[in-house]
């Protein structure tokens, strides 16, 4: 079940048996020190029982005290008497002594084995065999206190109790044994429970360090990461950006992510510029076929009335070429021009028909290498040499050659439409640059001016057939048509740019520099 969950639910899991485990470990320690506590506190109680070593002597000085029992020396009834006297009270110290010993004894064999010394259970034990010993005999020595020798028994019961009183003083007191053992263990108990609690204290602030450096370090950098990734592949919104200040991996993982989303978000913008220029190139050319086939029409039907014009203007100005003379010269003046502006005019008219033809039957020229410096060195050399634009500025950035696979003429006429333009937008002092780029697969163009610009409506229009800016009589609005039909059967693009009204104009031309990259015409 572990594995199906979340990496939050997992650490979560393992962070609550590391708990468990330092509980169990606090718990055991607390335990043990308990248990510690109670054994303690045995020790306290033992010591409290335990038989110390003056009782012991105490019990053998009462055989001591029979003897000050002034006994005379001279025989008679007063010696027996007092000698039977010092017996009994002899008889009855050494039944004191003998069971003051054995409680001391039992009370020693009562206690723990392991609050006893082995060494020192060692010496009891020789103790109590010698006093055992001691006491047969001292025992008998009583019995003979009545004798003659009484004297001798009486020193013999002296000396006895006074070797067992400095045996029983060079033997260490079980009692003040215990109680330094006791001593000892309380001041271990107060460490180990000070180790214990300072442990304690120090894992249950490590785990809560632990536990809160999870959550800032992994818990929330994964939690954003899940739903800015949520967020993103919903499509609510694309300019969300991932902060991560963690300088780890998750923070690099969240810039990754910002940079996948910027590259996403720049990638949707392009589709979206690409399918808004296609939906445009798609009904440019719906138009251009309409108005294609329409202009192929009138042309047709307006050529012949046109032929007839021109060449009856032209018989009509040779016929009355020998008889204007006899006209007033103001009459013939007036002749002469308005015939001169019926063949203009008429020829004109030829020209835009031509034109129209041309527009709609398209083009099948043969295409080669071509040298685009070349001929955009060419066009700017004819512009120079055109009056109206002689105080235009035109800069060229490029003078290696660049060769692009395309129909030499017609992209002379395309870039000198283009030059033009840009040159009759501009005003006087005006400047225009072209700029040649060579690019992996084709060959791009820029015309840049600093003249009127165009506004969204104007670019929206600028490629269809008859839409001009120029006033009436400067042009047919047929150039872009046609120079953006001549790019597209070369298989490349023409793009129009302005940062708007008054910002000048940038239009960019990109034809193939391979054979096999333009499209059927």
């Amino acid at each position: 079940m572990l594995v199906t969950r979340t990496i939050r639910r997992k650490m979560e899991f393992w962070l609550a048996v590391l708990a468990v485990v330092l509980g169990g470990l606090a718990a055991s320690s607390i335990t043990g020190l308990t248990s510690y506590k109670q054994t303690k506190k045995d020790l306290e109680l033992s010591i409290q029982s335990a038989p110390r070593s003056a009782d012991l002597a105490t019990a053998i000085s009462l055989l001591i005290r029979p003897c000050a029992i002034d006994v005379p020396m001279e025989p008679g009834p007063a010696r027996d008497s007092a000698a039977r006297l010092q017996m009994r009270e002899f008889e009855q110290a050494f039944q004191t002594a003998r069971n003051r010993v054995d409680d001391f004894r039992s009370r020693l064999d009562s206690l723990s084995i392991t609050h006893r010394n082995a060494a020192l259970s060692e010496t009891h034990r020789a103790l109590f065999a010698r006093i055992d010993d001691t006491f047969a005999h001292l025992e008998a020595a009583g019995q003979c206190l009545t004798r003659s020798d009484r004297d001798r028994q009486e020193r013999f019961i002296l000396q006895n109790a006074a070797a067992l009183l400095g045996t029983i003083d060079s033997i260490p007191d079980p009692a003040m044994e215990l109680s330094d053992r006791l001593a000892l263990a309380e001041r271990e108990y107060r460490w180990r429970l000070a180790v214990v609690w300072t442990t304690s204290v120090i894992a249950a602030a490590l785990f809560l360090g632990l536990a809160v450096c999870g959550y800032r370090w992994v818990f929330a950098p994964l939690s954003a990461l899940h739903q800015g990734a949520l967020r993103v592949a919903d499509g609510e919104d694309f300019d969300f950006r991932i902060e991560s200040r963690t300088n780890d991996e998750l923070s690099e993982l969240a810039d990754a992510f910002n940079r996948m989303t910027a590259r996403f978000q720049q990638v949707k913008a392009d589709l979206d510029q690409q399918v808004h220029q296609r939906s445009r190139q798609l009904v440019q050319s719906e138009r251009l076929a309409g108005v294609g086939f329409l202009a192929a029409g009138v042309a047709h039907e307006i050529n012949n009335p046109l032929s007839a014009i021109v060449g009856a203007a032209d018989s009509l100005d040779w016929r009355l070429g020998e008889h204007l003379d006899k006209f007033p010269p103001d009459d013939a003046q007036t002749v002469r021009e308005y015939l001169h502006m019926m063949q203009t005019e008429a020829q004109r008219c030829r020209q835009i028909t031509e034109r129209l033809l041309n527009f709609a039957r398209g083009t099948d020229t043969e295409r080669n290498l071509y040298d685009v410096t070349a001929i955009v060195q060419e066009v700017v050399g004819m512009t120079h040499h055109l009056g109206r634009f002689r105080n235009r500025q035109v800069l060229v950035d490029r003078t290696d050659p660049c060769y692009a696979w395309v129909n030499g003429p017609e992209i002379k006429q395309v870039v000198l439409n283009l030059v033009a333009n840009a040159l009759e937008s501009t005003g006087e002092s005006g400047r225009v640059s072209v700029a040649i780029r060579e690019c992996p697969e084709h060959v791009e163009i820029g015309v840049t001016d600093d003249g009127v610009g165009m506004t969204q409506e104007v670019l929206e229009h600028i490629f269809e057939p008859f839409f001009t800016r120029r006033e009436a009589g400067k042009g047919t609005g047929l150039g872009l048509s046609i120079s953006h039909r001549i790019v597209q059967d070369h298989g490349g693009s023409l793009e129009a740019s302005s940062p708007g009204k008054g910002l000048g104009s940038t239009f960019r031309l990109r034809v193939p520099r391979q054979a096999g990259k333009q499209r059927a015409a």
